[in-house]
């Protein structure tokens, strides 16, 4: 009887002990869980409420939470709230699952996978034809397929519009003009590398940062979309603006790999599909404001000089000078991949 009755209470024993592990198993695989099962997802925006990006955003919370029933609920973190407003840093958040979905845009993720920069390179996709082309095409699939060794799942590519010049020095219409400007860029360093042939003294910092530097006297200028110098508050304290397109930006919405890895089919079907959606409208959005843009610039910021467009002859000497960055990126970048975009060497 004794022996029956050790029997049993050992097996009792391995009973609660296997019970409790697997219960701590699943509370480890749960941490993103509510109390209703519900799982919060984070996700990170590096720009703030009042830009097209946040549309975005938002559309893709508002698709992903009512075709899963409510299963997932996400939370939007604007100016990259999540890594103390550090653009790069926000990225390699995403990258090791701490942030779970992620925007920015292809100078910032330069940093981290160089190939990223390539539809942004100078004067490459000149037009919005250029844009659907390439972008729907091998040379989008690419920098996707470049974005997934890095760690991330890109389920959607949004657009910030073409890149302007700022400044508080004078009007910009050639090379000349930006001898010597301290200019804030984000860290692509394919970016310094072109601003140093144009003979600007490039500066990488963050976004934060930019407004109290322009205004403090810290740097000269800062290039950027026309959404953002506005949505950021930029033409506050600049006093020149040129219109020279000279760098298309795209936005990588993306997922980190550990989120991506926990979704079955169907929910991973929902992700991407709602990324291509969202991002549909995010550069509908964009392209829509464009539009009205510059009159809204000049309509509340005066004391600024616009120079609206540069003349063909005026916009070649600046391909002239940055033609140098497509010789230099072949090896890193990929002259396979950089002709992907329409570019002849």
């Amino acid at each position: 009887m004794k022996k029956y009755t050790k029997i049993m209470t050992m097996m009792f024993l391995v009973f609660c002990l296997v019970g409790c592990g697997g219960k701590s198993n699943q509370s480890a695989q749960s941490s993103n869980e509510g109390a209703t099962g519900t799982v919060n997802l984070k996700l990170s925006s590096a720009a703030n409420e009042d830009s097209t990006w946040h549309i975005g955003v938002t559309k893709f919370k508002e698709i992903v939470e009512k075709e899963t029933g409510g299963k997932f609920n996400i939370t939007i973190f604007t100016n990259d709230q999540l890594s103390g407003g550090n653009q790069a840093t926000g990225i390699e958040l995403v990258q090791t699952g701490s942030t779970d979905i992620h925007l920015t845009d292809a100078l910032v993720w330069s940093s981290i996978q160089p190939k990223a920069i390539v539809p942004a390179m100078p004067w490459l996709l000149p037009t919005y034809e250029d844009v659907d082309k390439h972008m729907s095409g091998d040379g989008g699939a690419a920098i996707k397929e470049a974005l997934g060794e890095s760690g991330v799942v890109c389920i959607g590519v949004g657009e910030g519009g073409y890149r302007q010049v700022v400044n508080t020095k004078h009007p910009i219409k050639t090379p000349d003009d930006m001898t010597g400007l301290k200019m804030r860029i984000p860290g692509s360093q394919l970016h310094v590398s072109l601003l140093k042939y144009l003979g600007a003294d490039p500066i990488t910092m963050s976004q934060s940062e930019v407004y109290t530097s322009l205004q403090q006297g810290a740097i000269d200028a800062t290039e950027n979309t026309l959404d953002l110098l506005l949505s950021q508050k930029t033409l506050e304290v600049v006093d020149n603006l040129t219109m020279w397109n000279y760098s298309y930006d795209p936005l990588y919405l993306t997922v980190s790999r550990k989120l991506w890895d926990s979704l079955n089919d169907e929910e991973k079907q929902i992700f991407t599909e709602a990324g291509e959606e969202a991002m549909k409208i995010q550069k509908e959005a964009s392209r829509e404001k464009e539009k009205h843009v510059l009159d809204e610039v000049k309509k509340d910021y005066q004391k600024v000089k616009v120079v609206e467009s540069l003349s063909s002859e005026e916009l070649k000497a600046f391909k002239e000078k940055t033609k140098p960055v497509y010789e230099n990126s072949k090896k890193e970048l990929g002259q396979e991949l950089i002709e992907s975009f329409g570019y002849k060497f």
